[in-house]
Order: structure tokens, then sequence, then C-alpha cells
């Protein structure tokens, strides 16, 4: 990522003037949604000032540092077509990954400790899984809104990978997000929910579903996640679950004692390791929320939590006119905030710059549509 950011960057200033893209740079401070997104990134640094832990700081905000090339070269280089493009090379591209962990879940590809219980490749098995959920509905909603009959085929074939990746994989987080992104997606859509063939497929995939998790043993495994959650006084916050659930209990605290601006971007581990102190627990040896809105909200508070997610729901808002775009963000976004109640997701690589590029290609969408001025 950084030799590319280096690359994309040097490309951007030499080409930059001559094609107007320096010219352009007054247009992200137009499109609210990125700007808000911007506005966030700006306060995570400006935390610096209330917080003392600068080398928590430092590794936290290394995880934002590709995106002020990111924002400027592509919000004002790409075309819409091009933002599209890469939207469907993503969707392909966790296609081509699913294949890769069915691979290694049929004992064909061997790689590091990977096993047909944890086909997870290279990447945590938590990321896998959701980018599986992702790819397979994304496929679908391609699928239907394209006319092309190769690009249905090779969507409907990327759904089927994706789909079978989902239940392998031993994301529980990705697949609830899963199933609840269904259930958002059901209620966004009723009105053509309840069409016969709609609802038929509905079913069938939700059938499908239960059963390949049976298939493939992963129910077992949410059995073991509810009986830590119905024990946790008895198991003292032991095991995944019961840890995650620890996390909820000092996240509260936390939040409760910071509430406007949070502690800082590097000391929000600091104060859940002084509230172990008194509550003590099998959890304290914890040093991570395993949660995205918990660990956003510890360290910026509610300012910075609402700067964030205000941002997403005006960019979702702007795209409700262009029907694909609209699910595809649904799908991207949904997926993503039930997922990070349980990891850190935009704190673990790849998914940070991930989600950041989509964030992107999808502003590009709709700014470059709703500007009938720019070039599409």
């Amino acid at each position: 990522m950084g030799i590319l950011s280096i690359i994309l960057l040097l490309w951007w200033l030499t080409i930059g003037k001559e094609r107007g893209y320096f010219s352009k740079l007054k247009t992200i401070f137009d499109f609210k949604p990125l700007l808000l997104m911007i506005f966030f990134f700006a306060f995570s640094y400006l935390s610096l000032f209330w917080t003392e832990n600068f080398e928590n700081a430092k590794i936290a905000l290394n995880y934002y540092k590709y995106y002020w090339i990111m924002v400027p070269v592509l919000f004002t280089s790409l075309t819409k077509k091009e933002a599209i493009i890469g939207l469907y090379i993503f969707i392909l591209s966790i296609g081509g990954y699913s294949l890769f962990s069915i691979l290694i879940y049929l004992n064909i590809w061997h790689i590091n400790q990977n096993a047909t219980a944890n086909p997870r490749g290279i990447l945590s098995y938590s990321i896998v899984t959701s980018y599986m959920a992702i790819g397979f509905i994304s496929s679908l909603f391609i699928s239907y809104y394209n006319k092309s009959t190769v690009i249905k085929i090779v969507f409907s074939t990327t759904a089927f990978l994706c789909f079978v990746g989902i239940f392998i994989n031993n994301g529980r987080a990705g697949q609830l997000s899963f199933f609840i992104t269904l259930g958002i997606l059901f209620i966004v859509y009723r009105k053509y929910s309840f069409k016969p063939n709609i609802l038929i497929s509905i079913i069938l995939v939700f059938t499908a579903s239960f059963y390949l998790l049976n298939y493939f043993n992963k129910i077992d495994r949410f059995k073991n996640g509810l009986y830590e959650l119905q024990n946790l006084e008895k198991n003292n916050f032991n095991g995944s679950w019961g840890e995650r659930a620890y996390m909820w209990h000092a996240g509260a605290y936390i939040i409760k004692e910071n509430p406007i601006l949070g502690t800082g971007v590097g000391d929000n581990i600091d104060e859940f390791i002084d509230y172990t102190k008194t509550h003590p627990s099998e959890a304290t040896w914890l040093r991570s929320f395993h949660n995205q809105h918990l660990d956003t909200l510890t360290r910026y508070g509610i300012v910075g939590y609402l700067l964030f997610l205000s941002s997403i729901l005006l960019l979702l808002y702007y795209l409700k006119n262009l029907k694909l775009f609209f699910g595809l963000g649904i799908v991207f976004f949904s997926t993503t905030f039930f997922s990070s109640l349980a990891d850190i997701l935009l704190l673990m690589k790849p998914y940070n710059n991930v989600f950041m590029l989509i964030f992107l290609l999808l502003s590009i969408i709709v700014y470059k549509s709703r500007n009938t001025k720019a070039t599409n």
C-alpha cells in the first residue's frame, strides 16, 4: 500500500496541473459526506491535545495515513465509469478470494496453518467472512441490475463462490451481519420483497444458509457463544463472547466518564487497564475492545462517533436515487457496521484501506451523477 500510494501521488503531481486535477480539489469540500469523513479524521488528530499515550496514538493514527493520499488523488482523477469498474473489480476480487478459501477447505491448496476447519487464507477469518457476505449480496445486485449476459454469468458465479465461502469460514460476526443485512434489505425493498419470485429466492437463501451452517459444523460455535453469554457471572466473562461482553461493560464505563470528546486517540486502552484493576475478570488480559463502535466512542466520544456515522448515512442518502449503488452501499456499510460489533475492522489491515476505497468510489459515483458538468 505504501509503494502504491507513492506511485499514485507522484503520478498525480506530475500530470495533475495539466489535467485539471489540482483545480478539482475544491470539489472535495463541495461533497458533504466526504467532508464529514475528513472532519472525523481531522478530529482524531485533534484529539492528540487531550491524550497522554502518544505511542498508542501513533499506532491508531497509522491506520489512516494513506487516506490523505487516496482522497485527493482518487476523488479528483477518477471518472464515474472508472469508479464503477473499480467497484466491480473489488467484488470480483472477493470471488477470487472465495475460490482460494474453498481450495484450502478442499485440501487442494496448502498455506501456513490453514486447515479445512479454518480455511481463511492470508487474512483474519473475521475479515474474510465479512468480505464473503459483501461479495455474495453485492454480486446478486450487480447480476440483477445488469443487462449483459456475460456480466450476469460472471457475477452469479462470484455469488455462488462467496456464498460457500461465508459458511466454510469461522467469522460468526460476519455470518450474523450477513443475516442482519439481508433483513435490512428486505425492509428497505419491502414493496418488492413480497413478489413471488423474490420472496421464494429469499426463502431459498435462508434455507440454504442454515443448511450450510449445519453442514460445515458452524452452529456449535454459535451455541458456545450463547452459553458464554448466559453464564457470564459463573464463568467470570470467560470465552470469546464472554470477553466481548466484558468489553461492553468497560466501554460503557469509559464512555460515561468521557462522553463528549472521549479519552483521546491514545488513552482508551489505558483507561480500560485502570478499569480492570477494580473489576477483575478472566478478560482483563485483553488490550483491544474487539468492537469498532466502542473503540471509536471511547477514543473520540459522541462528537467523533457522530461525525463518522453521519458521513456514511449522508452518503447513503445521496445514493438513494441510484438503485444499484444504493443497494451496494447498504450491503457494504451494513455488513461493516454489524461485523464491527465484534471486531475493530477499521483498525485491521487491509479492511481499513478497503473501507475508505469503497467510500471514495461510491462518493465519486454519486457526486458525478449529481453534477451534470462533471465528466462521466
